[in-house]
């Protein structure tokens, strides 16, 4: 059951939801701003979650609206067909620089990563967004997770690796993120 609060101006649709954190989003279809619920926690704490976030909410809403190419666009099958090309091409090309041998990779659809990397398993699950960004962003990412093969955190042994074989890894991380 959804139910809509309203908090400085900004309209919220909650839901209860069987999680373990409050989320709070927008969705980029249409721009509402939605607020997950875990069942074991009282409205007012997930309402006053949403309040200290007000101001982030604010600029993100003005974000989106200044950049629309940032709202997700559906992937189509030839999309995600040819950016598992590109990202088989990559991958064995980093492995053999960095020294390292991912298991397997796969694509998934993702809302907030453009790829992780389970290094006990040794598979790296990639973004479908990466479709939407340029071949140096992909490589970028491809690089990134592969380094994760080498050290597991976001530590300085891990960006002195990445400043080794990808130096000008920190401008292709912003225009990623941009």
């Amino acid at each position: 059951m959804k139910k809509i609060f309203e908090i400085d101006g900004l309209q919220i649709t909650a839901q209860r939801k069987c999680v373990k954190n409050v989320r709070l989003y927008i969705s980029p279809k249409d721009l509402q701003v939605n607020l997950t619920i875990p069942l074991f926690a009282t409205e007012k704490f997930a309402l006053e979650f949403a309040n200290s976030k007000i101001n982030w909410l604010k600029k993100s809403l003005e974000k989106i609206k200044a950049n629309p190419q940032h709202i997700h666009l559906e992937i189509s099958k030839e999309e995600i067909e040819e950016l598992r090309r590109l990202i088989a091409d990559m991958v064995p090309q980093w492995e053999f620089r960095l020294g390292v041998q991912a298991k397997e990779w796969k694509l998934r659809k993702m809302k907030s990563r453009w790829g992780t990397c389970d290094i006990k398993t040794g598979k790296i699950t990639f973004s479908t967004s990466l479709i939407k960004k340029n071949l140096r962003c992909i490589e970028y990412v491809v690089a990134h997770e592969l380094a994760h093969l080498i050290v597991a955190d976001h530590s300085k042994k891990f960006y002195a690796v990445m400043a080794k074989h990808f130096p000008y890894w920190k401008e292709i991380r912003k225009e990623l993120n941009q």
